[in-house]
């Protein structure tokens, strides 16, 4: 199965790509910077480069990442070697005269102790002037998760997709409404048949240089961590949560900021870890047209097993016209008494390393 998959990449990969494919939104910068994709929006759609027909495009991304991370427990060293894992997605997106889209995309995933596929998006939208709807699968714009590293920020346990209906409306060219509704995986024991839902207002400057939003989700155990899985997807009740972000542009530099924090407290959950928040602020830096150079420093409040604060550096380099390279480093301190090892060792701090080749067509 992959030796086929990645014979068709070979077929369909174009010599002459002018940058590391991307999505609409990355255009934003110069078009002859080379960068990381800047949230999973921009994965998702960073393949979909190769034209078939006038109203057919096709195309991939595979990614090769490799993980080593040193938990510090009590003063001792626990390191975690992963094994590489392989990452495909492949992309299928219908354009009819403007007004009707349609899309497809695949993720498999292979890191030599499971392997899986699934269908990671699948929709069908209509534009009719400055309104829009969708429905099928899809991720609900609940969060931007902006981030120039490898490794995704804490904030990311926020992130929601679901067979849903989603309805905008653009106002001025730059200010768009967006709300959504979705079949619930979390229930009351009692109901099966919830619906959860939510809204997005952004605003994008006309030269796309500045982006900011804010968003409502009406229930967070509905996002793709499954916060609720060890209670069968049982709530007691619903845990709205909210989010904000802002993304600003230079010619050299980009600043992005977001923040996501749960409404209200899981009765399910410990006292000190039962209203997840989190925070994440990155600047990059492009000293050329082929490298990119990040920081990152993050913050999380009551998110189980994760780092009070982490803080580090990405780097990114363009091999060829779509391939690149990223390494990170992570550093995370712990909340004192907050994250355990198997043997009830309080975990205090750790070191994190990815690297990752990344292959768009």
């Amino acid at each position: 199965m992959l030796i086929l998959i990645l014979f068709i990449m070979v077929v369909w990969t174009t010599p002459g790509f002018a940058e590391v494919p991307a999505s609409n939104d990355q255009e934003m910068a110069p078009p002859e910077r080379v960068r990381i994709y800047r949230n999973p929006e921009e994965r998702r759609e960073a393949g979909l480069g190769k034209q078939i027909t006038e109203w057919l495009k096709f195309g991939g991304v595979v990614e090769l990442e490799k993980e080593w991370k040193k938990n510090i427990i009590k003063g001792k060293n626990d390191l975690e070697n992963t094994d590489p894992e392989l990452a495909i997605e492949l992309g299928f997106e219908v354009d009819y005269h403007d007004w009707l889209e349609a899309e497809v995309l695949f993720a498999i995933e292979e890191n030599g102790r499971r392997h899986y596929q699934e269908l990671d998006e699948g929709l069908v939208g209509v534009n009719l002037d400055e309104l829009g709807i969708k429905i099928g699968r899809l991720y609900v714009p609940f969060g931007a998760y902006f981030s120039h590293f490898v490794t995704g920020p804490l904030l990311e346990f926020g992130q929601t997709r679901g067979d849903a209906v989603l309805m905008d409306y653009t106002f001025t060219d730059s200010v768009e409404l967006a709300a959504y509704m979705f079949n619930s995986k979390v229930d009351r024991r009692e109901n099966h048949n919830e619906i959860d839902w939510g809204v997005n207002l952004e605003y994008v400057s006309k030269d796309e240089s500045i982006r900011m939003g804010v968003g409502y989700l009406s229930d967070l155990a509905e996002s793709q961590d499954e916060l609720l899985l060890d209670f069968n997807n049982n709530f007691l009740r619903r845990v709205p949560a909210w989010n904000a972000y802002v993304l600003i542009g230079m010619t050299s530099l980009e600043v992005t900021a977001e923040i996501l924090r749960a409404a209200h407290t899981f009765k399910e959950f410990p006292k000190n870890a039962n209203q997840p928040f989190a925070y994440n602020l990155e600047l990059a830096y492009f000293p050329t047209q082929s490298i990119q150079v990040a920081t990152r420093i993050e913050h999380s409040e009551e998110l189980m097993d994760e780092p009070k604060w982490q803080y580090g550096i990405s780097g990114t380099w363009a091999l060829w016209e779509n391939m690149t390279v990223s390494a990170d480093y992570l550093y995370g301190r712990y909340k004192n008494k907050f994250v355990f090892d198997d043997f009830d060792n309080a975990q205090t701090a750790h070191h994190f390393i990815a690297l990752q080749l990344t292959w768009g067509f």
